[in-house]
């Protein structure tokens, strides 16, 4: 199921990816510099100014799809929470859930957000994990920059970051729950490949658990867990091959190890 751009659909996704940026340039850019309202499946979101819009994108829309699968009572961190699409759609699951965005616009916007849909999140300012502390999570979520180099501006946060691919790995299983994972949205029009490498490189496996092709690229959505923590498969190939292979799920089943209270930087909205 792994995402790989055949040969003759290079030339026709590189046209729609300019035609789309060309689009977002000319016309979209304009929604990044007024109050927008926005309907994701059965939430009622206001996007900001200089806050990553989850449906004009798409990939938050398609994350906050997934996270509306989860089961009740599961132990959620919204990581790069933007509007607090994916967030909310968790918490009105029954999840109990953190969001944490480094760009402040983007947390009174998942604040706002929030209070129009009647949850409760406990939502947190910070560079990926820091405003956490240690907690722990079942599910992290995270919709991640999907371009290399240095944010311009805060909503460039959204799009670009040096090193956001190593940084995440490399801190991802001290918040993780025993059988915790991460589900993160990557796409074809960025660095996915380099951020498996970063993923590869600190011990975590990763498979894919949804995809779709949006003609100028295609988005994966993958379940990343540390390999000792994976379940594995014995799959006979010819003779006595025993290959491990990652178990995937839709759900988690939610351990009883509930996110530390002593969260750093920490607005809780009722």
């Amino acid at each position: 199921m792994n995402a790989i751009a055949l040969p003759h659909d290079v030339l026709p996704r590189r046209l729609w990816r300019a035609v789309l940026r060309a689009k977002l340039v000319l016309h979209d850019r304009r929604k990044y510099q007024q109050i927008v309202l926005e309907k994701l499946n059965d939430l009622n979101l206001v996007v900001l100014p200089d806050v990553f819009n989850p449906v004009l994108l798409r990939s938050g829309a398609f994350l906050a799809t997934e996270a509306a699968r989860l089961p009740h009572g599961t132990i959620v961190l919204d990581l790069g929470s933007g509007s607090g699409a994916c967030g909310i759609a968790a918490a009105k699951r029954g999840c109990s859930v953190t969001s944490a965005d480094i760009n402040s616009s983007a947390v009174r916007c998942t604040r706002i957000n929030a209070l129009l849909n009647n949850v409760e999140l406990d939502i947190c300012h910070g560079d990926l994990f820091a405003p956490v502390g240690d907690a722990r999570f079942d599910v992290v979520l995270f919709n991640p920059p999907y371009y290399r180099g240095t944010p311009r501006d805060a909503l460039d946060h959204a799009w670009r970051s040096p090193d956001v691919p190593e940084r995440f790995a490399a801190n991802l299983s001290q918040h993780l729950t025993p059988g915790g994972y991460a589900l993160v949205v990557l796409s074809t029009d960025g660095d996915r490949d380099g951020f498996l490498r970063a993923l590869d490189a600190n011990g975590l496996s990763h498979g894919v658990i949804a995809q779709r092709d949006y003609l100028n690229e295609v988005m994966t959505i993958y379940r990343i867990a540390p390999w000792n923590a994976a379940e594995t498969l014995s799959l006979t190939v010819g003779s006595s091959c025993r290959v491990p292979r990652y178990k995937l799920s839709d759900e988690v089943r939610p351990t009883t190890t509930r996110a530390d209270d002593r969260l750093v930087s920490r607005t809780s909205v009722r």
